[in-house]
């Protein structure tokens, strides 16, 4: 029984997004069983990414490229329909979309994955802490937009110091 199965329907959920690999095929098989397609999600996760210290590029050594290999393998052999990959290097990230049967969708991971992903806030540099280093926007938007909100405070009346 996967409760949740009846909530993501009634939601119109078409899928769920499941971050990390072989450590999670429990719950990818839970998923599978109560009929809802998955993507995948390997590299930089995000729900994790205060216990990992923040965001980290993956796939820097042999260790992280042979799990992020077999973490790939694993997730399209439990039927995910393709994988996220956020945060590798591009060249794990291309040996990944070269040995896997499933597309790929890289965000900060190079070009060779089969499609893209650009986070508009990171693109619009409307971020109030972390700017990816894969994204250059042309102007940091954020600083323009509080002073906009700010002009706007300026024309409200003043409350009076009493309430009648």
């Amino acid at each position: 029984d996967f409760p949740m199965a009846k909530l993501l329907d009634a939601a119109g959920a078409e899928a769920v997004k499941a971050e990390g690999g072989q450590a999670i095929l429990p719950q990818i098989e839970a998923i599978r069983a109560a009929g809802i397609p998955f993507l995948g999600h390997l590299g930089m996760l995000p729900q994790q990414v205060l216990e990992e210290g923040g965001y980290r590029i993956k796939g820097r050594d042999e260790a992280q490229r042979e799990a992020l290999l077999a973490d790939a393998w694993a997730l399209g052999q439990a039927g995910a329909f393709g994988i996220v990959l956020e945060l590798v290097t591009p060249s794990v990230a291309a040996e990944i979309t070269a040995e896997i049967n499933i597309p790929t969708i890289g965000i900060g991971s190079g070009g060779d994955c089969d499609g893209q992903i650009l986070v508009t806030t990171d693109l619009l540099g409307t971020s109030t802490d972390f700017i990816p280093k894969h994204v250059r926007p042309d102007e940091l938007l954020r600083e323009r937009m509080v002073g906009i909100i700010r002009g706007w405070r300026e024309t409200l009346p003043k409350p009076s110091a009493t309430r009648e």
